[in-house]
């Protein structure tokens, strides 16, 4: 098998030859780069009017600017909320861009979207309000992003258009490293619809919808598989990945795996502890034969050469862990 044929065999649930390195075996595109959901480079004000910092300490990417609403009272939405034109947006110049070294055939391509329903609202209203109005106004919130929902599948549209990727990333983070930010049935009665109509139009234009979400949400899996998803990135042990690898599996595969909320995630990690945590995650999690991909980082500041070089190791072993682990005899 091709790189590519080995992660396509993972995302379709049939066998893998080894366990696929997915930062080696995929092209990411869209992400920090969609300025309408963003904001530019360095920080600023992105599509919807959300105020966004770069941080250093987070490799440059941005968080959203304290104390700033741009929708105080949800049930104003339709009055308030200014979506992106994405027709002013240079589509050809990010696909060239972003896919200049792309190797289709031994890579997928991957089309990232941040900010999906969720994450959208909070940065709209703040996270404190945000989750306040998924309370107090549920109607409002549910068509507000039922609205989201139509933007991203406009998104859709354009990247299928512009890229043909493989694969859709939709990037929702409803939990923290503990549980999830909401109730099970609140996200199954507000969010998963929209999640579900949004992977239905990533599937009709060819793409296998895969789902972000950090932190603990296991009790999520089986809604992930109702909306569509074929995997769920980036899998953190924070979850029990053993037991939803072995449940699901066969039919929905895990992504991640590396400790990066810990020690081994933390630029000061020993390149010892690097390669131990990737063996850990190849022990533990790519023995199982099935349903498993690896993914790793860590959480450096810009130009950091040494966290370069660690993640380079880090690269590195997981070729050589993801083919030791499933050789055959």
């Amino acid at each position: 098998m091709t790189e590519r044929e080995n992660y396509l065999a993972l995302l379709n649930h049939e066998p893998v030859e080894w366990v696929p390195n997915v930062f080696m075996a995929a092209c990411f595109c869209g992400g920090a780069d969609e300025t309408f959901e963003n904001g530019p480079a360095g920080g600023g004000e992105d599509g919807f009017g959300c105020r966004w910092h770069a941080t250093k300490s987070a490799n440059g990417q941005p968080v959203p600017e304290p104390n700033f609403q741009v929708l105080s009272d949800v049930t104003a939405w339709e009055d308030v909320v200014k979506f992106p034109d994405l027709d002013k947006f240079d589509w050809e110049e990010m696909a060239a861009r972003q896919m200049a070294a792309f190797d289709r055939n031994n890579q997928v391509l991957e089309y990232h979207s941040w900010n999906s329903q969720f994450l959208r609202l909070t940065h709209l209203m703040g996270f404190e309000d945000g989750l306040c109005a998924l309370y107090e106004e549920p109607e409002a919130c549910y068509d507000l992003m039922s609205a989201i929902t139509d933007h991203k599948i406009r998104i859709i549209e354009r990247a299928y258009k512009y890229f043909k990727p493989d694969v859709f990333v939709n990037y929702d983070d409803v939990a923290t490293e503990r549980n999830l930010f909401i109730s099970r049935s609140t996200y199954q009665e507000l969010i998963k619809p929209h999640h579900k109509r949004m992977n239905d139009a990533a599937k009709a234009y060819g793409m296998m919808p895969v789902q972000h979400c950090c932190g603990y949400c296991q009790d999520l899996m089986e809604d992930f598989i109702d909306e569509g998803a074929v995997a769920w990135q980036a899998a953190q042990p924070s979850n029990d990945i053993v037991e939803i690898i072995r449940r699901y599996g066969d039919r929905f595969s895990v992504i991640g795996g590396y400790d990066t909320q810990g020690i081994p995630g933390m630029p000061s990690a020993s390149a010892e502890q690097v390669v131990q945590e990737v063996r850990r995650c190849m022990d533990t999690y790519g023995k199982i034969g099935k349903g498993y991909g690896f993914m790793g980082f860590l959480l450096a500041e810009t130009g950091d050469k040494d966290a370069d070089m660690k993640m380079g190791l880090m690269m590195q072993e997981a070729v050589k862990q993801g083919h030791a682990v499933l050789a055959k005899p």
